[in-house]
């Protein structure tokens, strides 16, 4: 919960960074402008996660849950600190040169990932029960 906040803050940063600091220099190189906007809102993004993951209880119905309930936490965790670094450093103008964006978004997704494949691990399990 406090690392989504955190992020969130970070957000709110690094809007304040675009609008006062970023923008009157870039005006006309708009690959760069959207760029670091794709990675403000890429923040904006994963900090929501995280603060919603917050509420999230992985049932632990079956051995494999709470390793997916701990990997599923590190992932956004670590997804929220690259996508920091990647709006840091990957705002060049370069669209091929993404890679900490792409790490961000794909640990992203493989989080979410991991609570739906508990979610159909429950599913499995509570059918068999019945």
């Amino acid at each position: 919960m406090y690392f989504g906040l955190t992020l969130f803050i970070g957000f709110l940063a690094t809007g304040y960074y675009m609008a006062e600091y970023f923008k009157p220099e870039h005006l006309d190189n708009h690959v760069m402008r959207m760029q670091i906007r794709a990675n403000h809102i890429y923040i904006l993004f994963i900090s929501l996660l995280n603060v919603v993951s917050f509420k999230c209880d992985l049932k632990i119905n079956h051995k494999l849950s709470k390793y997916l309930d701990t990997l599923f936490r590190i992932f956004i965790l670590i997804a929220g600190i690259v996508a920091v670094v990647a709006f840091l450093k990957e705002h060049t103008g370069n669209l091929g040169v993404r890679s900490w964006t792409l790490s961000a978004v794909t640990l992203s997704v493989v989080s979410v990932g991991l609570v739906l494949i508990n979610e159909l691990i429950n599913i499995v399990v509570k059918k068999k029960s019945i």
